[in-house]
């Protein structure tokens, strides 16, 4: 008995990887990715502001941006790009080098470069930024939302 349980762990430690194999993921790209990418190839822009305590940003990392339809529509047409809108992490973009206040990470003490973004709009997580070729906000949703709410913010 106690052998058949270690054998059935390792053999699940073992094939669970297999199971996610093949499934695509989105192609997340930092800020100062996204500036050579526009310049190279003009494509819409698809900004998740998040932070690491929010529930609903996490439930949408793991349920909605998994879902692969959802998956291919983002990396066919979207240049993707995740903020944690609390990192203390120096950001360069748009010829510009955005600070955060502290080198500490703070829960409450927001990024710059987030609130430059939602440009005097309340810091609500998630939230989800669509902006077209030219980087030119056409939309903003700051709420969860599930698979189809998404679809629809994307078309």
């Amino acid at each position: 008995m106690k052998y058949c349980r270690k054998i059935s762990m390792l053999l699940i430690a073992l094939f669970y990887p297999l199971l996610h194999f093949g499934q695509e993921r989105i192609n997340w790209v930092s800020f100062e990715q996204l500036d050579s990418l526009l310049a190279v190839e003009p494509r819409e822009t698809l900004i998740f502001i998040h932070t690491d305590w929010c529930s609903y940003c996490r439930k949408m990392e793991r349920e909605i941006f998994t879902k692969q339809n959802l998956v291919t529509v983002i990396n066919k047409n979207y240049y993707a790009v995740s903020l944690d809108a609390e990192s203390a992490q120096e950001i360069t973009f748009d010829q510009s080098v955005w600070k955060p206040k502290s080198n500490k990470k703070r829960t409450g003490q927001h990024h710059p470069l987030a609130l430059a973004l939602l440009n005097g709009k309340q810091m609500i997580f998630p939230s989800l930024l669509r902006f077209d070729k030219e980087f030119r906000l056409k939309n903003i949703q700051q709420k969860y939302l599930n698979s189809k709410e998404l679809n629809d913010f994307l078309e």
